[in-house]
């Protein structure tokens, strides 16, 4: 006779969280207490996700308290699911949770931080959102492509496309590209703003970066803004990332 293991048990509690059923994981997991078998971290990580993603907060902050209690032991994943239900709450709230995180030995990661500076992003608070992503560095961190692409949108929704093709070109250098659609809307800034060299540039720099199959999806942005960048363009290669 075979019994189920933390594996199986893992896997079905999983599949109750992507169907939206916190309540069915728990029960899982209380069976999994009575027979002894080990609840992982990244278990107890599902299931917190899922209690925030469905709303519940107040049964996410009493499973948190429970995890805790039974010795759970805690690292960058989970608080990040905790940290990513409070930028909605606000950047001090968010330091708070990062601050926790190193308190309690832990050290935050780069999506710890892409959470601050979305949260002051979404606050309009850009200078902050910048003295964090300049300062990754410095704790030990490396922007990642989530990272530029929050930076850039939010620049363009504020209409500051020149700050955001800056950012752009240090993520073409640090090859952290952000996606598509969030270039394409900087390309689209760039222009209408008339600043035709630099919309050029990223362009040519993107045609060049993405994978073949964007190709065509660069050429018609080109075409809808009425640039032709040309291998011979000496101000395009100018603003080349």
């Amino acid at each position: 006779m075979v019994f189920p293991d933390k594996v199986s048990y893992g896997i079905l509690v999983k599949s109750y969280c992507e169907d939206g059923k916190p309540e069915k994981a728990i029960e899982v997991l209380r069976e999994m207490e009575k027979k002894g078998v080990e609840i992982t971290t990244v278990v107890y990580t599902t299931v917190l996700n899922c209690l925030y993603s469905k709303g519940k907060n107040e049964e996410a902050e009493r499973f948190w308290h429970a995890m805790v209690d039974r010795g759970c032991e805690l690292d960058a994943a989970v608080y990040n699911v905790k940290i990513s239900n409070a930028v909605k709450q606000g950047p001090e709230r968010v330091k708070e949770l990062i601050e926790d995180m190193g308190n309690s030995g832990l050290k935050p990661d780069t999506i710890s931080y892409n959470y601050l500076i979305t949260c002051y992003c979404m606050t309009g608070m850009m200078d902050d959102a910048k003295k964090v992503f300049e300062g990754l560095e410095a704790y030990g961190c490396k922007a990642n492509a989530a990272t530029f692409r929050t930076l850039v949108f939010h620049l363009c929704k504020n209409g500051e496309y020149e700050k955001g093709y800056k950012v752009f070109k240090e993520s073409v250098r640090v090859h952290r590209i952000p996606d598509f659609n969030t270039l394409k809307y900087l390309a689209e800034g760039l222009a209408e703003k008339k600043k035709m060299k630099e919309a050029k540039g990223l362009i040519r720099t993107m045609k060049k970066k993405f994978p073949p199959d964007l190709l065509n999806a660069w050429k018609t942005v080109e075409e809808n803004l009425g640039l032709h960048s040309t291998e011979e363009d000496s101000e395009v290669k100018e603003a080349t990332a």
